[in-house]
């Protein structure tokens, strides 16, 4: 065999083996995370009822609201910390990296504030009914004021594990959440806390995982530091350019589940949204390993573009593709074997439950190989800095494609079409994108044997 030619295969080897490294902790993490929240359905499905699961539902969206910040100001941060190391600028990503912290900080501060004082008003407007308002409220009530330790966990997830330390974040994602769970147990079922202690358990995870975040810093594995002189408008804005697509994909999903919810009430009753409840919990699982698939990729491919290593970066996109469309396939096998277990597992087996449940699952859960294919293409625009294709993909699968599919769809098959309007969604957006990334990257020189710079 050439020389050449086993050159190429070590080098693959060698992206597989890097991506991986990144991969299985990022999971592990987002996996523990995702645990917690089908927690909370879990056990106030038991100790509440449908109730409880439709506030959770109508609770979701706000609590969206400060994960968006959070993931808006770490992502942008990660990803232009990563492309300033690359280029050989560590100094800006000093910078880069104490305004996040104090960004995050700030936007905390104000939103816990905010949160607290018209927490009710909030929950009417997102959708609460007289029914369920006072589970909205009960849930939300201790972690509006303390939501800005929540945020602080959440960048700082990113940022560490784009540091170089992916196993430190899994360790403290999973102690964090870990804790959540044994804590929604206790509240909810032997002290029957109902919704507030979901909530209680729900932020005092958060403060575990900082507590163990802070060990990169004092035991000194970090790349990254604290300077006094950070503020620079235009590392800011790079900051949150380069961050504003994940920013709008999470502020999406409560938009999708708000959307969602107000469609079913019409066309399926309170029990269709409670079946939803159930499915945006599990498809909100399988955001989360999405998620941390591209977010195992992003380090790696913003040093590479930062450097000119493009046959790097796109050999690590290919491998991070692959992934997340066989694990979506996977995963969508599953389903279609078990639908009626899924739904019965976390709410009902009643044969009306049912009824909604089973063809929901199957025609829901149809977008998953495009949600994963688009979740990766979205953090790849991103980590390559073009922020004006991430931001297009998160607004039209988020927002506009769904909104239309909605209207559409329900208008022509109805529960049926509600169930596939991600589905469209996400198969239009793929198909818009997908071409344009192709063409991007043959703007870049392939090369598999060290930087280069682009023609």
């Amino acid at each position: 065999m050439p020389a050449q030619s086993l050159a190429g295969k070590a080098r693959r080897a060698e992206v597989r083996s890097e991506y991986f490294r990144y991969l299985v902790p990022t999971i592990i993490g987002q996996v523990a995370h995702c645990c917690y929240c089908l927690a909370d359905v879990f056990f106030v499905g038991m100790a509440v009822g449908e109730n409880g699961l439709a506030a959770l539902n109508v609770a979701l969206p706000i609590f969206t609201v400060y994960t968006t910040f959070s993931i808006l100001i770490g992502v942008g941060a990660a990803t232009t910390i990563s492309v300033c190391r690359g280029e050989g600028d560590p100094e800006s990503g000093d910078r880069v990296f104490t305004m996040a912290v104090v960004s995050v900080l700030a936007a905390g501060a104000l939103l816990s504030v905010f949160g607290t004082l018209f927490l009710r008003q909030i929950a009417c407007l997102f959708g609460a009914t007289d029914l369920i308002v006072g589970n909205v409220v009960a849930y939300l009530s201790p972690i509006s004021p303390l939501c800005f330790v929540y945020m602080l966990s959440s960048a700082m997830c990113v940022i560490v594990r784009s540091d170089g330390n992916p196993r430190l974040v899994m360790v403290a994602g999973a102690a964090g959440n870990v804790t959540n769970i044994l804590l929604d147990y206790l509240f909810v079922i032997p002290l029957g806390m109902g919704t507030f202690g979901a909530g209680l358990a729900t932020i005092i995870g958060p403060f575990i995982t900082c507590g163990l975040l802070s060990l990169h810093f004092v035991t000194r594995r970090n790349e990254v530091r604290f300077t006094r002189r950070f503020f620079s408008p235009r590392l800011w804005w790079r900051m949150v350019k380069n961050g504003a697509g994940s920013g709008v994909l999470e502020t999406s999903a409560g938009f999708v589940i708000l959307m969602f919810n107000i469609v079913l009430i019409r066309v399926g009753g309170e029990t269709a949204v409670a079946v939803f409840s159930i499915i945006s919990n599990i498809g909100y699982v399988g955001k989360g390993i999405f998620n941390g698939m591209a977010q195992a990729a992003q380090p790696i491919i913003s040093i590479s573009y930062g450097s000119g290593w493009y046959g790097r970066m796109k050999a690590v996109d290919r491998v991070a593709t692959a992934t997340a469309v066989l694990f979506s396939l996977a995963v969508y096998g599953v389903i279609l074997l078990f639908p009626g277990q899924i739904i019965g597992l976390f709410i009902s087996t009643d044969a009306r439950v049912l009824a909604i449940g089973v063809p929901a699952v199957m025609l829901y859960f149809l977008s998953l190989p495009f949600t994963g294919a688009n979740t990766i293409l979205m953090y790849y625009f991103q980590s390559i800095e073009q922020s004006l294709c991430t931001t297009a993909v998160a607004l039209l699968r988020g927002i506009v494609l769904v909104y239309l599919a909605l209207r559409a769809f329900s208008a022509l098959w109805g529960l049926s079409g509600v169930w596939l309007a991600l589905f469209a969604a996400e198969a239009l957006t793929f198909a818009i994108f997908f071409p344009i990334k192709l063409r991007l990257n043959r703007g870049f020189r392939e090369t598999d044997d060290g930087p280069k710079q682009s023609l």
